[in-house]
């Protein structure tokens, strides 16, 4: 998907996407964010024993070694994909490379900063893909917004179902320290942001007709996401509403792709 967010990036800030461009930026995105997931697993091995047990590190079938290296390996591969594209690029992607590992070593543990820097991990793949091809232009910056409101409300939804773990490793998401309805105001409050701001491109013109179908079922999706999560803070509806929001921000995707035609 952040592969694919590196694509869509590129589309949306320029005209013409070399073929290099679109292969390279996936590849970029699609590595750096497996080096995140596995440095995630590794930091989080023991809130895993606790909250999924079942995970390579906490269950033993991967050592914690193996994790570091493979992270370094695809986390070096990532990079040079991105180089492939021009030093910008490059930058962009140290920059986020290091908010992945600021995260995971210690943001984490502070509650909605960590939220932000997950999301601001979400939002950069479609300002690399605008240094890709050109600059960034006011489209892509503006979905990098919508995926970055859209995604904060996800990992605070995300923590409702996280709190064992994350209590007994000092974690202080929203749902650790105020409760699990307080959680669900909060993320509620950011998806109906998202969904707020999505309106913006279609009244700019910035945007085809072909971009309103789409951005339609996305942001009835977060609505429904909302009145879900808001109806019913428990561990389960946070779980199953987190998976939807993935299936509304891909719609949303979609949706401005498409707005470029």
């Amino acid at each position: 998907m952040i592969g694919f967010a590196v694509i869509v990036g590129e589309f949306i800030s320029s005209t013409v996407v070399p073929a290099n461009a679109a292969f390279y930026g996936f590849v970029a995105g699609f590595l750096l964010l497996a080096a995140s997931m596995v440095l995630n697993d590794y930091f989080d091995r023991e809130i895993d024993a606790i909250n999924e047990p079942k995970r390579p590190l906490p269950s033993g079938s991967v050592k914690s070694g193996e994790a570091l290296s493979f992270a370094l390996i695809l986390a070096s591969l990532g990079l040079l994909a991105a180089f492939s594209t021009g030093q910008a690029t490059l930058l962009v992607a140290i920059f986020s490379l290091v908010i992945m590992i600021s995260y995971n070593a210690k943001i984490k543990k502070t509650g909605l900063l960590g939220n932000v820097f997950v999301s601001m991990n979400v939002a950069i793949p479609f300002i690399y893909g605008g240094f890709a091809v050109a600059r960034p232009n006011w489209t892509v910056t503006i979905f990098a917004l919508l995926a970055f409101l859209s995604s904060v409300g996800r990992e605070v939804v995300k923590g409702i179902s996280d709190v064992p773990g994350d209590t007994s490793r000092g974690v202080h998401s929203i749902a650790a320290t105020k409760g699990n309805m307080i959680a669900a105001k909060y993320g509620a409050a950011f998806f109906i942001s998202a969904v707020g701001l999505s309106v913006i491109p279609w009244l700019l013109g910035l945007v085809t007709s072909l971009y309103i179908p789409l951005v339609i079922i996305s942001d009835v999706g977060f609505l429904l996401t909302s009145y879900s999560i808001l109806s019913n803070p428990t561990p389960h509806s946070a779980k199953r509403n987190k998976k939807y929001v993935l299936v509304w921000m891909t719609f949303g995707l979609l949706a401005f792709l498409m707005g470029t035609f």
